[in-house]
C-alpha cells in the first residue's frame, strides 16, 4: 500500500547549498534522508533525479551500498514516483551532488505519464487545466507562483509596517451590490430565501469600520469576484487589496501606491526596472501626476473642460473616431476618449488625477472644479493597477449619487451600483475625512513576473467545463448552405487538389472588447453569415475527417481561419468599407446585435447612423493576397 510517511531530513536545495564546496570525487559519511519526485532516470535505474520543492539532487544506486532485492525493485519505479531514500552524500567525479543510496521506499506511486521530459506540458490550456502536472514539469511556473506568495507577504507588510493597518475580513456574500461598477454573480441562499451577489469589492463594509473607529487604517486583500470577461489582464476571479485611513486623502494614496511597489519590487526582486513585453519599465523613479482631462488633449488636441455640454463632448467625440453611447454623459465622453485615445500609451508608471463626477460615484468632488472628482488611477504597461479617491463623506451627496446610479440601473445599466441605504446611514454617524486605495494584485504580479497573462499568476483560473452546458437553443430559422463537403478517406485525393494557401478566412475582432463571450459570439454570427450566403459557397472546400474508429468529423475548412485583433471599432469599420469597395465578401458584427431579441436589434440598429456604430467584429473571405494587404498591419488576436 501506499506509505504513511518518511523520517526526512533533509531537501535538496538546502543539500545543494550546504555541500557546495564539496570536491569533485569526494564521499562523506554524512547521512541523509531525502524524500521527491523522480523525474529522470538513466542507466536502468543507477542514476535517479529526485526533485522537491526546493529543487534536485541525484541518486546513486549501486550494487556496492544497497541490497540486490532493493536494486531489483527499481526495475519498478517510473517517472513520476515519489520515493524516500536514505544514503551518505558523495560529489560523483563529474561533480554532481548525489546521495549514495543505501535504502529506496516507494511512498507514491505515479499511475500516469508525465509529460515528455524535454517539451514539458506546452499545451497552454492543459497547464492551467491540470496545474497540478504544469506544476510538477515546469519551473517557470512554480518560480511565479512562489514569487505572487512572496509579493503577497510584501504587500501586508508594507501596509502594516508602514501604513499601520488591521488586516480584516469582511463579507464574500453581499445582500446589496456596491463598491464597484461591475456586473456580478448571482447566487441564492436557502436558507434565508434570498439573493445575494459575490462581492465586486469590498469598499462599503471596510468604511463602516472607519465609522466605527475599528483602527484608523482598516485594508483587506482577497478574492472579488466580476460576472465579465476573460482575456489575458482579465479573469472573473480576482485579487484586490483595498486600504482606507483616516485624515489622508487621495495625494497621500498615490504616495502609497509608489511606496508598496517600490517596497514589493525590491523586497522580493531586489530590483526596481523591469523588462515587460519589450519595454523597460521602471518602478522606482518618481511617478508623474497628470489629470485625465490633460492627457486627453496632449493626445487629441481637444481640451473638454472648455466643452462642458454633453452632446457637444459627444459630436467632438465621434469627430476623433471614438464610439459613444447616444445618452453618454460628458464625463463617461471624457473617460470614453481616453480609454481609446491615451490608456494604451501610459507604459511607464503614472497617475491619472481629476476623474470626472460622472463616472467616479463614490469619489469626493474635486475642491476647485465641481465636475470632477478626487480620484486617480495609476497605470502601468497601459493597464490600470491602482484606483484611489478622497473619499466621499457627505451623506446626502451620497444618497443622491445613488438614486442616480439607481435610475440607469432601471434603465438597463447592469453594472450600474444599488442604493444602499444602510451605507448611507453609516455616513449620518460620521466617516471621518478619508483616503481610499485599491490594487490589483493580479496585474502587479504579471507585471514584476514578467507574465504575458493573467491566468499565469493565479494558481487555478477560471476556466471553461469540459463538460459545459447543453448547446443554446435559437428560435431562429435555419437555412441548409451547399457545401463541397470531402471525405478525407485515404483513397480521396480530390481535397489534395486544392492550393489551402490560395484563399483565406479572416476574423477581425475588436480589441476594446473584453468580454470573451461576446467576442466569441460575435466572431460565430459573423462567419455563419459568411458561409451562410455572403461569399460563394461553391468557392469552399470542406474536409470530413475519419479517425481511426471511423468517426467522421464533418465539414472543416481546408482553407486557414485566421483572427486577427482592430484597435478599436473605428479601425474594423474602416477594414469592412475598403473591403466592399474590393469586392471582398465580409459580414459584420455589431454590439446592437445583441440586444434582446431580432426585432430589437434590427429596431436599435436602424436607430444608429454608421458613426455611432460599434463594431465588435468583421468576418472576411477571398484571396489570400487581397486579405494580407487589407489586413496585413493587424495583430494575431490571442
Amino acid at each position: 500500500g501506499y506509505a504513511y510517511g518518511l523520517a526526512r531530513d533533509a531537501r535538496a536545495g538546502e543539500l545543494q547549498v550546504k555541500y557546495a564546496d564539496l570536491e569533485s570525487g569526494t564521499e562523506t559519511e554524512d547521512r541523509v534522508a531525502v524524500a521527491g519526485r523522480i523525474m529522470a532516470m538513466r542507466n536502468n535505474g543507477m542514476f535517479i533525479d529526485l526533485a522537491d520543492a526546493t529543487g534536485k539532487i541525484q541518486v546513486f544506486c549501486h550494487k556496492d551500498s544497497m541490497s540486490a532485492e532493493e536494486l531489483a525493485g527499481l526495475d519498478n519505479f517510473d517517472l513520476g514516483d515519489v520515493i524516500g531514500v536514505t544514503g551518505t552524500i558523495r560529489r560523483t567525479p563529474r561533480g554532481e551532488l548525489s546521495v549514495r543510496a543505501r535504502h529506496v521506499e516507494l511512498l507514491t506511486k505515479c499511475l500516469l505519464p508525465l509529460p515528455e521530459k524535454y517539451h514539458g506540458l506546452t499545451d497552454i490550456e492543459q497547464r492551467y487545466r491540470q496545474r497540478y502536472v504544469d506544476l510538477i514539469v515546469n519551473e517557470e511556473s512554480r518560480t511565479t507562483l512562489r514569487e505572487r506568495s512572496q509579493i503577497t507577504a510584501s504587500i501586508r507588510e508594507y501596509l502594516t509596517g508602514e501604513w499601520d493597518g488591521l488586516e480584516v475580513e469582511t463579507p464574500m456574500l453581499h445582500p446589496i451590490l456596491g463598491g464597484a461598477t461591475a456586473k456580478p454573480f448571482v447566487t441564492h441562499h436557502n436558507t434565508l430565501d434570498t439573493e445575494f451577489y459575490l462581492r465586486v469589492a469590498p469598499e462599503l463594509y471596510l468604511k463602516r469600520l472607519i465609522v466605527g473607529g475599528l483602527a484608523d487604517c482598516v485594508f483587506e486583500m482577497n478574492r472579488c469576484f466580476r460576472n465579465e470577461g476573460i482575456s489575458p489582464k482579465h479573469n472573473p476571479e480576482f485579487t484586490s487589496v483595498e486600504l482606507y485611513k483616516t485624515y489622508t486623502d487621495v495625494s497621500d494614496m498615490m504616495d502609497l501606491t509608489e511606496g508598496l511597489v517600490r517596497h514589493v519590487a525590491q523586497k522580493v526582486f531586489g530590483k526596481t526596472v523591469f523588462d515587460y513585453n519589450g519595454n523597460v519599465i521602471d518602478v522606482g523613479a518618481k511617478w508623474p501626476r497628470k489629470s485625465m482631462c490633460a492627457l486627453v488633449a496632449e493626445a487629441t488636441g481637444v481640451d473638454f473642460l472648455t466643452i462642458v455640454d454633453a452632446a457637444a463632448a459627444r459630436a467632438v467625440a465621434k469627430s476623433q473616431g471614438v464610439h459613444v453611447e447616444p445618452s453618454a454623459k460628458w464625463g463617461e465622453v471624457v473617460a470614453a476618449v481616453f480609454e481609446e485615445k491615451v490608456e494604451d500609451t501610459l507604459i511607464q508608471p503614472i497617475h491619472v488625477t481629476e476623474f470626472p463626477l460622472d463616472v467616479s460615484p463614490l469619489a469626493k468632488p474635486h475642491r476647485s472644479n465641481p465636475i470632477l472628482t478626487e480620484r486617480t488611477e495609476s497605470y502601468i504597461n497601459g493597464w490600470e493597477i491602482a484606483n484611489m479617491f478622497t473619499e466621499l463623506n457627505d451623506p446626502a451627496d451620497q444618497r443622491a449619487r445613488f438614486e442616480e446610479q439607481a435610475r440607469a440601473r432601471e434603465a438597463g445599466d447592469e453594472e450600474a451600483q444599488m442604493l444602499d441605504s444602510d451605507f448611507v446611514t453609516a455616513l449620518e454617524y460620521g466617516l471621518p475625512p478619508c483616503g481610499g486605495w485599491g490594487l490589483g494584485v493580479d496585474r502587479l504580479t504579471m507585471i514584476l513576473t514578467g507574465s504575458p497573462n493573467i491566468r499565469d499568476v493565479i494558481c487555478f483560473p477560471t476556466l471553461k467545463p469540459l463538460k459545459g452546458d447543453a448547446p443554446t437553443k435559437y428560435d431562429m430559422a435555419t437555412r441548409s448552405v451547399p457545401q463541397k463537403a470531402i471525405s478525407l478517406e485515404p483513397q480521396s485525393s480530390e481535397w489534395k487538389n486544392v492550393n489551402e494557401m490560395l484563399k483565406r478566412f479572416v476574423i477581425v475582432v475588436n480589441e476594446k472588447e473584453d468580454s470573451m463571450g461576446r467576442v466569441l459570439n460575435a466572431a460565430g454570427h459573423a462567419m455563419a453569415g459568411l458561409v451562410g450566403g455572403v461569399a460563394k459557397a461553391e468557392d469552399f472546400c470542406f474536409i470530413d475527417y475519419v479517425d481511426a474508429d471511423k468517426g467522421v468529423h464533418p465539414s472543416i475548412s481546408h482553407y486557414p481561419v485566421i483572427v486577427l485583433k482592430a484597435k478599436n471599432s473605428s479601425q474594423i469599420s474602416r477594414i469592412r468599407a475598403e473591403a466592399q469597395a474590393a469586392g471582398i465578401a465580409c459580414v459584420d458584427f455589431l454590439d446592437t446585435m445583441t440586444i434582446g431579441r431580432s426585432e430589437e436589434q434590427v429596431n436599435a440598429t436602424a436607430s444608429r447612423k454608421e458613426d455611432e456604430l460599434n463594431y465588435v467584429a468583421l468576418a472576411l473571405w477571398g484571396a489570400t493576397d487581397k486579405l494580407k494587404a487589407l489586413t496585413g498591419k493587424l495583430s494575431l488576436y490571442k
